[in-house]
């Protein structure tokens, strides 16, 4: 239920972010009646989401180049964004400067406020809706205590991201437009900051960019924090928090006897109103970052490998592997001592009556982390991610690098020369550690 509802929010609240402050910016801008057009992005995004999921079968190379695509045009509406919101500072501050307002005529606005929205939200939109099959394909019955509380946990999570997005729409009225701008940018960097880097994790996974030792230095520690994104959303989020917790306290505004019994009731229903929505965000600052840091303790725990079987050339070079001894569909780990000292692992698994998945215990994004199974699947140690069975053995994604093997009188068997090839990828083990 805890992982069911920290899927759910930490996609959900991405996208009730990226809703809320696009809003914000219509109402400082006097635009807030194209607000609808924010909603019918993300409408949009979901419909994308739905038949790239579902129609265009989202999984290993698919995914990546969509996500790839989506997150580098993301990047590009982005920079549009800042663009428009420092011409909408500078309409603000010279309203009689037609000049600097171009987007109030024609349907210009529509399209751009439609298409930003919706490509910044298609990617946590679209985890959303994989949330229903993947609690399927989880779950052996069709009802069951598992189930009910994955759905349970789902449910509980969009309920808290739809208060997280009325609370902030409501709370962030007071905020003037400097302070709307500077929760702005913060936000805006940290989504910039983690499109650019998934998109260059994805070229260099596709050999676009040369994999050097150097880039993997580099790389590798990224990508282990890339998951850190979603706590700069939040310190963002309790920034203006912050700002709208100072607004509220330093408000002049005081009830006066002088009014009428009317209108004093007025002001102390909107002012009850306003701590109301106040607790509520203030609440939910502290809720959603402790769902998720609980969540991610127990996501974090350390994973051991099964014991790795030592395999010996034969007098021919060649690591020969009885095939009955992998027939069981369970993942079988070998080690195999290069001439340099260096244990290189690959695995084994049978995928179907003839056709055997073979990787080295590695791959191109994650180095030498490893890979467990668990129950029917095979997960990658380190990032978390479900190899698709029948994939292992072929390049893409978070795959086992591929291992070359051929059949001999019931054999497996796979040329010494070919594991000594990856040395260099399990002397990087310390990187991970």
């Amino acid at each position: 239920m805890l992982k069911a509802i920290s899927i759910i929010l930490g996609n959900g609240f991405e996208a009730a972010l990226v809703i809320s402050v696009f809003i914000v910016w219509l109402r400082h801008t006097g635009m807030s009646h194209l607000s609808r057009w924010v909603f019918g992005g993300a409408g949009f995004a979901v419909v994308v989401g739905w038949v790239v999921l579902y129609a265009l079968k989202w999984s290993g190379p698919k995914k990546e180049t969509f996500t790839g695509w989506a997150m580098a045009i993301s990047f590009t509406m982005e920079i549009a964004f800042l663009i428009w919101m420092s011409k909408a500072r500078k309409s603000h501050s010279e309203p009689n400067n037609v000049e600097y307002d171009p987007w109030r005529k024609g349907r210009v606005v529509t399209i751009f406020i439609v298409l930003t929205a919706a490509s910044l939200t298609v990617l946590p939109l679209m985890r959303i809706l994989q949330f229903p099959s993947s609690i399927f394909i989880q779950t052996y019955s069709v009802v069951n205590t598992e189930l009910i509380l994955k759905f349970a946990g789902g449910l509980i999570g969009l309920l808290l991201c739809y208060i997280f997005g009325m609370s902030f729409l409501r709370n962030t009225r007071a905020l003037t437009l400097r302070s709307s701008l500077a929760g702005s940018l913060v936000l805006l960097i940290a989504l910039m900051l983690n499109q650019l880097f998934t998109v260059v994790q994805i070229l260099f996974a596709r050999g676009i960019f040369p994999l050097t030792p150097l880039a993997m230095k580099i790389l590798i520690p990224i990508i282990n924090n890339m998951d850190k994104y979603l706590y700069v959303l939040l310190g963002a989020s309790l920034i203006w928090t912050a700002m709208v917790l100072w607004s509220f306290s330093r408000s002049k505004e005081k009830l006066s006897t002088e009014w009428n019994p009317a209108v004093q009731r007025k002001f102390k229903a909107r002012v009850r109103n306003n701590r109301r929505w106040l607790a509520s965000v203030a609440g939910l600052m502290v809720i959603i970052p402790t769902l998720l840091g609980v969540e991610a303790v127990f996501a974090n725990k350390t994973i051991e490998l099964s014991p790795a079987e030592p395999v010996l050339p034969d007098t021919n070079h060649q690591i020969v592997i009885p095939r009955a001894s992998v027939d069981d569909h369970n993942l079988h780990r070998f080690e195999y001592t290069a001439a340099d000292g260096t244990l290189v692992r690959f695995i084994i698994i049978r995928k179907s009556e003839t056709m055997y998945g073979i990787g080295f215990d590695a791959c191109k994004i994650c180095g030498s982390s490893g890979y467990y199974q668990k129950n029917n699947k095979v997960i990658c140690r380190k990032c978390d991610v479900v190899m698709n069975i029948p994939t292992i053995g072929f390049e893409g994604g978070c795959n086992p690098i591929p291992l070359a093997y051929h059949m001999d009188k019931g054999n497996l068997v796979i040329a010494s020369s070919d594991l000594e090839k990856e040395t260099a990828t399990f002397q990087q083990e310390d990187l991970f550690n």
